[in-house]
């Protein structure tokens, strides 16, 4: 009978001196704050162009590297087969040989000149010529080969910028051009928000505001009963003097794509409260 008298006393102990996750957290605790996107961007091509295919819409969910649109690329590509057929090593395979052969004559030469003096020192001048304009001509053509794939591969880069891709996750906010626009470079064609993760935006008491720095956890709700942790990722570097705030953004992890720019609540702890205060 003992052991279960003080068993029960342990358990009513406990549940005056713990506060449960999900209990309710009193109004003075909480501060009113919204979600905003962690980045919201426009997207333009690179190049001037007509935009022959589209692959999203708005409202869509988007991966990075996804190719969103998708230019008249037809003549460029025929382009890039023409360099890259352009691009061989035949120029300098002919060269190396020519280069062998006057090497050979050349040594020939030089042999026959010492032995007996059977040939002149203008023959072998002729010859010793004749290699070194074969070596130039191995390096030129190296050099010409060189020039032959940057040529191509600028038009690779050409092509591969005529397709639109994601540069990160996102949603597709509004699609400017569609299909059949001619796009110019210094124009948008789309907008993408990317919500996760969200950052909430709260004013907090500004000496309340010196007890944290990036990277502190908070803690995050929509209905006040479902907390959700975030972390600090900017404070601003001046504070409200007239309403004695100041205003901070937290990091929360969205991986539900949940919509920016709802209302939240930010839960501040009894020491921040103190410390505005001034206890």
């Amino acid at each position: 009978m003992k052991r279960v008298v003080w068993g029960l006393v342990a358990v009513l102990g406990l549940g005056l001196f713990a506060r449960a996750d999900d209990a309710p957290v009193p109004d003075r605790n909480l501060r009113q704050a919204f979600t905003l996107p962690y980045k919201e961007y426009k997207v333009s091509f690179p190049t001037m162009g007509v935009i022959r295919e589209v692959r999203i819409k708005e409202g869509d969910v988007i991966r990075k590297g996804d190719v969103l649109m998708v230019q008249d690329d037809r003549e460029d590509r025929a382009e890039l087969q023409i360099l890259e057929l352009d691009v061989n090593p035949f120029a300098i395979d002919a060269a190396e040989a020519k280069l062998r052969a006057a090497e050979v004559e050349l040594k020939f030469k030089e042999n026959l000149n010492k032995v007996n003096g059977g040939t002149s020192m203008l023959e072998v001048e002729q010859k010793t010529a004749e290699r070194d304009v074969a070596k130039a001509q191995r390096d030129s053509a190296r050099q010409e080969l060189k020039q032959k794939e940057a040529k191509r591969n600028k038009q690779q880069q050409h092509v591969e910028n005529m397709s639109l891709k994601a540069e990160t996750d996102g949603v597709v906010q509004e699609i400017i051009n569609d299909l059949g626009s001619n796009v110019d470079p210094t124009k948008p064609v789309m907008t993408i928000v990317q919500n996760n993760p969200l950052l909430v935006q709260v004013e907090v008491p500004a000496l309340a505001s010196l007890q944290l720095k990036k990277g502190d956890k908070m803690r995050v709700s929509y209905d006040r009963k479902t907390w959700r942790e975030a972390k600090v990722s900017y404070l601003s570097p001046q504070a409200e003097a007239t309403a004695g705030t100041r205003r901070i953004r937290l990091e929360l992890a969205n991986p539900e794509g949940e919509p920016s720019g709802l209302q939240v609540f930010v839960e501040l702890s009894e020491k921040l409260l103190a410390t505005a205060d001034g206890k």
